[in-house]
């Protein structure tokens, strides 16, 4: 008997936290909900306003896009369009992204915080080469300092 009033007592209590529904609203139109892989208007147009106008806001929605995406996508469109928005629009944070993305194609473990962790000695000569230049830009545009790009170890 004892065990039945157990057993009773443990569904009785199991049922009860059950029942428990955590509600949470909803927005009224969802069509305006945007997430962190999609973006607020179409493709094209958001490319357009980053090459061609150097628009920050489109270039920082792609780029959060773009970083939810598939490894190859990720990394060879990002690299595309922070080039384009360091070179062309001066944005010294796509200075960053592109050499992120660059050595996260490369497979290169670095904090980007502390240039000391960035080791790209062991890379192929070729690789090595677009990362070294592309540090040189960097230093250049004063996005790193000359201790940083020593740091690296090359």
């Amino acid at each position: 008997m004892k065990i039945q009033k157990t057993i009773l007592l443990i569904l009785s209590l199991h049922l009860i936290s059950c029942e428990k529904n955590e509600k949470f609203d909803l927005p009224e139109n969802q069509d305006k909900v945007i997430t962190m892989n999609s973006l607020s208007g179409d493709y094209d147009s958001i490319v357009n306003r980053v090459k061609n106008f150097g628009d920050k806001e489109a270039y920082s929605e792609l780029f959060y896009y773009l970083k939810d995406s598939n490894f190859a996508e990720r990394t060879d469109t990002l690299m595309i369009y922070s080039k384009i928005m360091a070179e062309k629009h001066n944005n010294e944070n796509a200075y960053i992204d592109y050499l992120d993305a660059i050595t996260e194609k490369y497979n290169v473990k670095k904090d980007l915080g502390n240039y000391s962790t960035i080791d790209i000695s062991k890379l192929e000569p070729k690789e090595k080469k677009q990362i070294t230049n592309w540090l040189n830009k960097m230093l250049q545009n004063k996005i790193i300092s000359q201790k940083e790009f020593n740091e690296v170890k090359k």
